[in-house]
């Protein structure tokens, strides 16, 4: 398991070396295929930990065959074997949708264009497999590179704003649109499962057509509180990444939960324990607006509390409501 782990980093950290060099041909293929074979080999690390066989049945005569990547992601979710707080329908659709450009890479070609398209899914891709190696290996890939990368270059990269809206009016060769389709599969699939979509990809919407500005509104600098400062860039919409209101929010929580399903009351009580009004990896509130939205963290939050320490949130905010009634 361990060279499973270690392998496994080292083809994420070379897949990110790759991507970052100013002059490299092929690259987001190359990159793309290492950051697929670092997850499969991951995930045969996981199931090995968990005791599992990553072989299939050995024929006479035959050599043992080690599982592919597609049912690798089976086994780790009939296994139940995603660590808590990452969703695994998410993370699996968007590890497919890279395979699948990675198959067509090996097999064929990607038509050009197509690295402003994936690109969304690789960002999200490298933070998704940092939890995971987190939560399943105490293995931090922050530990050996640095987060602080920007890409730069001569031309502005594409504006990522709104994923998979195809213009109509352009020429599209066949190979963009069938893998654009592909991908737009993937998404509906986890979106229908009710999955944090937040892990599918950075940004929702790649809009083929070229965009010449970008405002200061289109970005959102933060500097993490849990990992030494590291600096996220990114593009944020709220209502993509903070879609529900409270009712959806407590509907899809309640969806997930194994225990009893929590109220409004279980909710603000949550609300006021963690704080979680004033963290805008949960919530987000305009700023003429006294309601707030939720985001797919939150849900994957509150569906992981136990019964146990609802029930205590639930005894400790009642006991503030009385004391702030008394003052």
């Amino acid at each position: 398991m361990r060279k499973l782990v270690d392998n496994s980093l080292s083809a994420m950290l070379s897949a990110v070396e790759i991507y970052n060099k100013p002059q490299m041909t092929y690259r987001d293929e190359i990159t793309v295929m290492m950051v697929v074979n670092a997850w499969e080999l991951a995930l045969k690390a996981a199931l090995r930990q968990g005791n599992q066989s990553i072989f299939y049945p050995k024929t006479r005569g035959d050599r043992y065959r080690s599982i592919t990547l597609d049912d690798a992601l089976r086994r780790v979710a009939s296994r139940k074997l995603w660590p808590a707080g990452i969703d695994g329908v998410a993370v699996t659709a968007n590890v497919k949708a890279l395979s699948e450009y990675r198959d067509r890479a090996i097999h064929l070609y990607n038509a050009k264009g197509l690295g402003a398209v994936i690109y969304p899914f690789l960002q999200q891709n490298v933070l998704n497999y940092r939890d995971f190696m987190l939560a399943k290996f105490k293995k931090d890939l922050a530990d050996s590179m640095t987060w602080q990368l920007l890409p730069l270059g001569a031309t502005a990269p594409a504006d990522a704003v709104q994923f998979m809206r195809v213009d109509k009016n352009a020429t599209m060769v066949a190979e963009v649109q069938d893998s654009i389709d592909e991908l737009r599969s993937y998404m509906d699939s986890a979106e229908a499962a009710g999955s944090d979509m937040t892990r599918v990809a950075t940004v929702y919407d790649i809009n083929l057509r070229s965009v010449k500005n970008m405002t200061s509104a289109d970005l959102v600098v933060a500097v993490s509180q849990t990992a030494d400062g590291q600096i996220v860039v990114k593009k944020s919409d709220p209502n993509q990444t903070h879609p529900h209101s409270m009712k959806e929010l407590i509907e899809k929580v309640n969806k997930r939960r194994v225990g009893r399903a929590l109220s409004s009351y279980d909710h603000q009580a949550i609300c006021w324990k963690k704080d979680l009004r004033n963290d805008a990896k949960f919530a987000w509130r305009h700023s003429n607006n006294d309601t707030y939205v939720w985001s797919g963290d939150a849900v994957i939050l509150l569906a992981s509390l136990t019964d146990a320490e609802c029930d205590q949130m639930r005894l400790e905010y009642g006991s503030h409501l009385k004391d702030r009634a008394a003052s």
